[in-house]
C-alpha cells in the first residue's frame, strides 16, 4: 500500500508539472477548446489531481457544478483541500472506481481524459455514463499514446452508446445515441 501511494505521489507530482509549464500541453487551454457554459453540471471521471476539475469549475462558476470522481482517496483529499484553499465552493468529490451515485441524465459534459486506457471493464462504465448523461450532453475523451484514436472510436462502436459529435484537436467529444426499444 506504501509502495503505491510513493508512485502515486511521484506521478501527482508529473502531473503538476505537466499543468504549470504545459508540456506537451496544458489542460486548462484543452478545457477552453470544450465551450462550457455557466451553470453547467461538469463530471470529471478519474479526476486526479483535478488538472481538468478547477479549469472547469471555473468556467462553470458558481450556478454550475463539477462533480470530482476518483478511486484514489490520495486524489480526492488533494481536490478538497485546492478548493477549500483557493474557495472554490462548486466543487464536489465523489470517492468511487465504478458508479458515480448522480441521477439519471443529470450531467452535460463527462470528462474521461487519461483514464479509459486504466478501466479494465469499459462497457458497464460507458453505460453508467450513458445515464447520467444529459439527452443533449456529450462525453469528451482525449485520444494520447497510450490509447489511440482508433482504438477510442472502436470501444465506443462497439457499446452502441455514443457516436463522435467532433474532434478538437486530440480532444473527441461524443454525444448519446438514442436507444432503440
Amino acid at each position: 500500500m506504501r509502495s503505491l501511494n510513493i508512485k502515486l505521489r511521484i506521478e501527482y507530482f508529473f502531473l503538476g508539472l505537466r499543468d504549470k509549464f504545459g508540456i506537451p500541453f496544458k489542460p486548462e487551454e484543452e478545457i477552453r477548446k470544450l465551450g462550457l457554459k455557466e451553470g453547467q453540471k461538469i463530471l470529471d471521471y478519474g479526476c486526479g489531481i483535478g488538472s481538468y476539475t478547477f479549469p472547469a469549475a471555473n468556467l462553470v462558476g458558481e450556478k454550475g457544478r463539477v462533480y470530482a470522481l476518483d478511486k484514489q482517496p490520495l486524489a480526492i483529499k488533494k481536490i478538497k483541500e485546492k478548493a477549500q484553499k483557493e474557495a472554490f465552493y462548486n466543487i464536489d468529490t465523489i470517492l468511487s472506481d465504478g458508479d458515480t451515485g448522480l441521477p439519471d441524465e443529470s450531467v452535460d459534459v463527462i470528462l474521461l481524459y487519461g483514464v479509459l486506457p486504466e478501466i479494465k471493464h469499459k462497457e458497464p462504465l460507458l453505460k453508467e455514463l450513458y445515464r447520467i448523461l444529459k439527452p443533449n450532453g456529450y462525453l469528451s475523451t482525449r485520444f494520447c499514446f497510450r490509447m489511440k484514436k482508433d482504438k477510442i472510436l472502436e470501444i465506443m462502436e462497439k457499446t452502441k452508446l455514443f457516436s463522435l459529435k467532433e474532434q478538437k484537436g486530440h480532444i473527441l467529444n461524443f454525444s448519446k445515441k438514442k436507444q432503440q426499444n
